[in-house]
């Protein structure tokens, strides 16, 4: 249930990403045609309920990343997991101000921003707002571009579809960030020409009416600032909830490994290294702490079967397979000695194991094997394993 919601939420918050960035692409137009995609791209995440699911999607998406963070047993991990971590950390820091601000905006304004507006704050009232804006199209793309891939790569179709999802992949961040330059050029230029409308056609006012101006400016900007500090507020009491729950998760963590790392195992394989490790660690992770090639496709998860091992020897027993790792080994229709090393956790004692699959496998492989008999796929691969 947790993996499908993962997948379904992330799959809510990319389609959201995806509109917003088609939507600044329009740029490469005219401001005025992105307002005009604005009402069919984006408009609608704004309205019930689409509103409420992309919140609901956004809570369920970094609560589920929290406890997979928890659960994790080391830190050595794919160049992929490590971006992915990484940018999913960032997303809601760099998001926090956008998502306030249109609220701040909506709210304690009373105004709809049209992106002429908001091109304008980017662009010319605080730049480093639009720079945020920039580091934010980047990592939730990048973030969510690594998800969708690591859950495509495994489909039978992907060979194919990688044709397309991988120029989209560049091309649409590319697109939004050329138009969102386009747009901000725009808007630009239509500051300085309403300055220079405004300085040419200034009536000539008494010095009564100049210091009337400038009292109701000065109460009007009193007011803003006041707005603009609920909003900092509001903003930093989100950065910073989220933060110390990121610091709650990795002390949480640390404190789970070391209650658990008390007891130790002896972790043979077979045609290869013999050590003791700590308990906690499932044998992938293992694998890794000791630098020992394991194919993963799926990256841990569960899905793939490519981490498959053989059980030579376990004292005491495993215990009997979860859900996820169950699902996947009737699917592969293996027999009852072969278990999943992301899934697998032996508890302190002893276990010998053989590494199945090559670790160099492919996707191409994987759904090459999947049309031939399944005594394939019980056929070592001990050579390549030790490679």
């Amino acid at each position: 249930m947790k993996r499908n919601l993962r997948m379904l939420s992330g799959a809510v918050l990319y389609i959201f990403v995806t509109c917003h960035l088609l939507n600044m692409a329009f740029g490469l137009i005219s401001v005025e045609a992105v307002e005009s995609a604005r009402r069919v791209l984006t408009v609608p995440w704004t309205v019930f309920p689409i509103s409420p699911l992309l919140l609901l999607s956004m809570l369920v998406h970094a609560v589920l990343g929290l406890e997979a963070i928890y659960r994790r047993n080391t830190l050595r991990m794919s160049s992929y997991d490590t971006v992915q971590l990484i940018s999913g950390l960032l997303v809601v820091p760099l998001l926090a101000s956008h998502i306030v601000g249109i609220w701040a905006v909506k709210n304690l304004f009373a105004s709809d921003p049209t992106y002429h507006f908001i091109l304008t704050v980017f662009w010319i009232d605080t730049p480093i707002e639009g720079l945020r804006q920039v580091l934010v199209v980047v990592v939730a793309w990048l973030h969510g571009s690594i998800g969708i891939f690591s859950w495509m790569r495994l489909k039978a179709s992907w060979d194919r579809l990688s044709l397309f999802i991988y120029p989209l992949v560049v091309v649409v961040p590319v697109l939004a960030l050329v138009g969102f330059v386009d747009a901000g050029n725009e808007v630009i230029a239509d500051r300085e020409r309403a300055i220079e409308a405004s300085s040419a056609d200034e009536p000539q006012l008494s010095e009564e009416e100049l210091r009337a101006q400038e009292e109701a400016a000065a109460i009007r900007a009193e007011e803003i600032g006041q707005k603009l500090d609920l909003t900092r507020r509001i903003m930093w009491t989100v950065i910073g909830i989220y933060s110390v729950l990121v610091v709650i998760t990795f002390v949480a963590r640390a404190i789970r490994l070391h209650i658990a790392r008390r007891a130790r195992v002896s972790v043979r394989y077979l045609h290869g290294p013999q050590f003791e490790v700590p308990t906690g660690a499932s044998m992938l992770e293992i694998s890794r702490l000791h630098h020992l090639p394991h194919a993963n496709l799926c990256r841990g998860r569960g899905r793939c079967g490519t981490c498959r091992i053989r059980i030579i020897e376990a004292d005491p027993p495993l215990p009997e397979p979860g859900p996820v790792e169950a699902a996947t080994l009737k699917r592969k229709k293996l027999d009852p000695d072969i278990r999943l090393a992301c899934q697998v956790v032996p508890g302190a004692g002893s276990i010998t194991i053989e590494r199945l699959i090559a670790p160099d496998i492919l996707p191409g492989d994987l759904h090459a094997a999947s049309n031939d008999d399944e005594d394939e796929d019980q056929q070592p691969a001990a050579e390549g394993a030790n490679a």
